[in-house]
């Protein structure tokens, strides 16, 4: 009995020492375990795999092919007529080459033969594996919708362009998603700054509260003073259940992008905040050097340019849409067939036979035609109008959208990030002036020479000027993110991707 109720006690907390496993974050292992797998890179993956689906099916249809066909017949059935015979049994098999080319010609090579007996005809007698073969070899050719492949090669080298962007997007969205967990880092280190000076103020808050009801039973204090006090203790409290709030918050956005964190708890480790300053700072000095919009640092613009040439064909492709399709095609072929006399009313054919009629004689044929559909009314050339109208205003968009995002992100940055910068130097003075104030605040509050009022004031005061700070240089961390989504060559130490 006490073994069972040991693994019953094993079993109902097992689950604890799986959801228990506390890992410390850092950025490397962050990537780490994205490089592991994440369902968006997933995503990702799936999206430029669907380009390829895309490019391949299209490339199969001008790829060579090999095709056959084999039928056996065998019947009881009685002839209408008596001088018609009822074959059977009758072996067919057809074998060949077809390719279609991306130029507007399809061809096709094959061997078809055709062997069957009959017994049931008494005027014509009886017939044994009467063969005929044929070798044919047929061409078709576009003479105006498609001619020289103005269609159909144009879709190919459109799908092969379309490709080509859709591994460039795939590189761009794999470093986008890996800044998006740099930006849950550091916003989780921007909140652990934000909880630590809250917790020591929170210390001092809780000393004052207890050291003012010392003084309210000594009678040196108010009892409004009293109630002041703990009024900003609770007020830090709040501030602090908030930002732990705030953390949980990008905890579980971590692990919606990282599955393999969902069952372990999450803690940061400790990090180097001065050097990652030191590392901002060179990389705004980097990318300030840059006058001009850097393209060499951006995917953006070759992605650009495979979007003007995808462009330029589907016009091509569009503008033949609602035109005539004709086509010319001909056989060239070469017939033999074999059945020979071997008695009264007695024939016998084979397979050998039928090839050596093709060799020994001239039984070379062929048939040449034009096949056209032609469009009756207005109904294709309006959707013709359509198609043009679609991919050129969608595919003008994404050109227009793509430069100009390029373009103004280097732009807004650098008028953005001294301002930023002005802020933030800012913030730092009236931080520091706060904490020189507060010290003499202390000394005269300890002098009863100002109230707990004026105390507490100064104290909220220099907590939200060190949060205000705070808050502004993630702001310019996420600036920074921003900027490297669309230019993620740039060569500084802090671009670690």
């Amino acid at each position: 009995m006490g073994n069972y109720l040991k693994l019953l006690v094993l079993f109902v907390l097992s689950p604890l020492y799986v959801f228990g496993a506390t890992v410390q974050l850092s950025e490397n292992l962050i990537q780490e375990v994205a490089r592991k797998g994440a369902p968006q890179l997933d995503q990702i993956e799936a999206a430029f795999q669907a380009s390829s689906v895309r490019k391949g099916e299209e490339k199969e249809k001008y790829a060579p092919e090999l095709f056959g066909q084999g039928i056996y017949s065998e019947t009881n059935e009685r002839a209408l007529i008596e001088f018609s015979p009822i074959f059977s049994p009758v072996k067919q098999v057809q074998l060949g080459v077809r390719q279609n080319l991306a130029y507007g010609f399809d061809s096709r090579l094959s061997l078809i033969t055709d062997q069957r007996s009959s017994s049931s005809s008494p005027i014509i007698g009886h017939i044994k594996d009467a063969t005929t073969t044929t070798l044919a070899f047929t061409m078709q050719m576009d003479l105006w919708r498609n001619l020289f492949g103005r269609m159909t090669k144009n879709k190919v080298e459109s799908l092969e362009l379309e490709n080509k962007k859709a591994a460039i997007e795939k590189d761009i969205q794999t470093k986008a998603f890996r800044l998006s967990l740099r930006r849950i880092y550091w916003s989780l280190v921007a909140n652990q700054e934000s909880l630590d000076r809250s917790e020591a103020l929170l210390k001092s808050a809780q000393t004052q509260a207890k050291e003012t009801e010392l003084q309210f039973k000594s009678s040196v204090a108010e009892a409004d003073e009293v109630a002041r006090t703990k009024a900003q203790v609770a007020s830090r409290e709040g501030t602090i259940t908030f930002l732990k709030y705030q953390r949980e918050t990008y905890f579980t956005q971590l692990r919606n992008l990282l599955p393999e964190f969902s069952k372990q708890d999450l803690v940061l480790a400790p990090y180097d905040l001065n050097k990652t300053i030191d590392e901002v700072l060179a990389c705004t000095g980097v990318i300030g050097r840059e006058k001009g919009t850097p393209y060499q640092f951006t995917q953006y613009d070759e992605a650009v340019a495979m979007i003007k040439e995808v462009r330029s064909r589907q016009a091509i492709y569009n503008s033949r849409y609602a035109d005539a399709d004709v086509k010319l095609f001909g056989t060239v072929k070469a017939t033999g067939v074999s059945l020979d006399e071997v008695g009264t009313q007695k024939y016998r054919g084979s397979y050998q036979g039928s090839i050596d009629d093709i060799q020994d004689h001239n039984r070379t044929g062929y048939e040449v035609g034009v096949l056209f559909t032609m469009p009756l009314g207005s109904v294709k050339e309006g959707t013709q109008r359509a198609k043009e109208l679609y991919d050129d205003k969608r595919l003008l968009a994404s050109i227009d959208a793509t430069d100009a995002q390029v373009v103004n992100t280097h732009q807004e940055f650098m008028r953005s990030i001294g301002l930023l910068n002005d802020v933030i130097r800012s913030q730092k003075l009236t931080a520091q002036e706060l904490e020189k104030r507060l010290k003499g605040m202390r000394r005269k509050y300890e002098q009863a020479r100002v109230s707990v009022s004026d105390m507490v004031q100064d104290q909220d005061a220099f907590l939200n000027a060190e949060l205000a700070t705070i808050n502004t240089q993630l702001q310019i961390l996420n600036t920074i993110f921003d900027y490297l989504v669309v230019f993620p060559e740039t060569p500084c130490e802090f671009n670690r991707i």
